[in-house]
């Protein structure tokens, strides 16, 4: 058998033959479906919904779809007029911002009214009972206050018949007005001491205080701790030391001072200026002050650098009992809250018409305390400055000693010496000096009397006249011994200049 005969075909009957040997299959009748306009687009498609505040986007084919035109996924058959209803069920839910601050304003105006026809009722009802709510509108007529161009209105206060000044015409305040009329009346003090040691050679010390005219030929008010750096120990005038005193109408030039004399327990003290033609403060009176009255401070805080400067407070209280060492043990005290600083004592606490209601003398000074500034009485001040003034001048008589006071004579005796008081130095020339006094003795008794003060020498020798001879203790050191020394105690008359 042949390779044909071999071979068994059994060809399909559709199969045909081309012209080049090659079978070929008829076409197949595909038919063609034409798609219904209700058919969906036959398109790869995903569905992504992206929730935002008050909203709803859909992206269908990476396609952004808005919310009214989005095209539900496969196998839903929400229709679109469903979908016009939610949408149109939230609108409805939902108010604009304009509604929102439209509906505001229109309870705001309704909550006025309210309130306005309310009020309207309420002064209606206190007027027709005989009480003023409301102070009339017409100008009140102005009170003479005893400052040129100055007025000030009155206004009742309910349930009292006084009435409270709360308006000052024609200048901006009452400090205003206070301070043209005391400014010229008050004085810058300038005290320097110069010392001379062998281990520091020659140094200045001293201090800046204020002061208020008194009369018009030179008297000038401070505070005894203002001039006291000028006074020894012993209260006598220290020739190493000069006063000088400051005019506000001509602050570059000073003049000299001379203090005339001084109350150290009232912390006042009288200086003498050779000048004539001076303003003069006019005086108050402390008896007829009141808590809450108008206080204005008037002086130099922080020195002649600020001469001149005003506060303005209250008065806070009256009849302060307050005691610094022994000064003021004797005195009640006025409390204000007016600023008062270092460089502002001496200087005039003055009330709403300028008159002086005091000398600023104090201030609570303790960490977590403000405003407690504390002014001596001017009915205290005339009192005490008159009698100085009287006097012509310092009518003691004159020792000549400094005295050391950071050794108090309890501190001596813890250091194994007497009790006393211990002489820093001796003025040359002086009644001590010529007795034979010296520096580092210690003065344990006058006239037989027993000495740990420096009050109680300055007293002690006060009640004497210039001539009288006085016998003064002393212990004197003598020699050491391991460090220590020893002394001797010695009597010394005295002349006293």
């Amino acid at each position: 058998m042949s390779e044909n005969d071999d071979l068994d075909l059994n060809l399909d009957s559709d199969l045909t033959i081309n012209e080049n040997g090659r079978a070929s299959y008829p076409p197949v009748d595909t038919p063609v479906e034409t798609p219904s306009e209700s058919t969906a687009p036959q398109v790869s498609t995903y569905v992504v919904t992206e929730t935002r505040r008050n909203h709803t986007d859909t992206y269908i084919g990476g396609n952004y779809v808005p919310r009214s035109t989005a095209v539900p996924a496969a196998g839903t058959t929400a229709s679109a007029g469903a979908n016009s209803a939610a949408d149109s069920k939230r609108t409805r839910g939902r108010m604009s911002i304009p509604a929102v601050i439209a509906l505001c304003l229109v309870c705001s105006l309704l909550s006025g009214l309210i309130c306005l026809a309310g009020y309207k009722l309420l002064v209606l009802d206190k007027q027709k009972n005989g009480n003023t709510l409301i102070a009339g509108t017409a100008e009140p007529a102005a009170t003479d206050t005893g400052l040129s161009g100055v007025g000030t209105s009155q206004t009742s206060v309910p349930g009292s018949d006084s009435q409270v000044s709360i308006v000052v015409d024609g200048v901006t305040s009452p400090a205003t007005a206070v301070a043209a009329k005391v400014l010229p009346s008050v004085v810058g003090i300038e005290v320097k001491v110069t010392s001379t040691s062998y281990r520091y050679g020659t140094t200045v010390s001293g201090g800046e205080g204020s002061g208020v005219i008194f009369s018009d030929d030179g008297y000038i008010i401070t505070n005894y701790h203002v001039i006291s750096a000028v006074l020894t120990g012993a209260g006598e005038t220290n020739p190493n030391a000069t006063l000088n005193i400051f005019l506000y109408t001509d602050p570059d030039t000073a003049i000299p001072g001379v203090v005339i004399g001084y109350d150290q327990g009232a912390d006042l003290a009288v200086v003498k200026i050779d000048k004539t033609g001076l303003t003069p403060i006019e005086l108050g009176d402390s008896d007829k002050i009141n808590v809450g009255d108008t206080a204005v401070a008037i002086g130099n805080p922080g020195g002649l650098q600020f001469l001149g400067s005003v506060s303005q407070g209250i008065i806070s209280g009256l009849n302060r009992s307050i005691q610094i060492d022994t000064t003021y043990k004797s005195l009640k005290l006025i409390q204000t809250d007016a600023a008062i600083n270092p460089g502002n004592s001496g200087g005039a606490p003055t009330d709403e018409s300028g008159c002086l209601i005091g000398i600023n003398s104090a201030k609570v000074s303790v960490e977590g305390y403000e405003g407690m500034g504390f002014a001596i009485p001017v009915n205290d001040v005339v009192r005490i400055c008159t009698d100085i003034i009287k006097n012509g001048s310092v009518k003691t008589a004159y020792l000549g000693v400094e005295l050391n006071s950071d050794y108090s004579a309890a501190y001596l005796e813890r250091l194994g010496y007497p009790g006393g008081l211990l002489v820093s130095s001796v003025i040359a020339d002086s009644p001590a000096a010529k007795a034979g006094i010296a520096a580092d003795d210690i003065i344990v008794a006058f006239n037989g009397t027993e000495v740990r003060e420096a009050e109680d020498l300055v007293a002690l020798k006060n009640q004497c006249s210039a001539g009288d001879t006085v016998t003064i203790r002393i212990y004197r050191l003598t020699s050491s011994h391991f460090g220590h020394w020893s002394g001797s105690y010695y009597d010394v008359d005295v002349t006293l200049g």
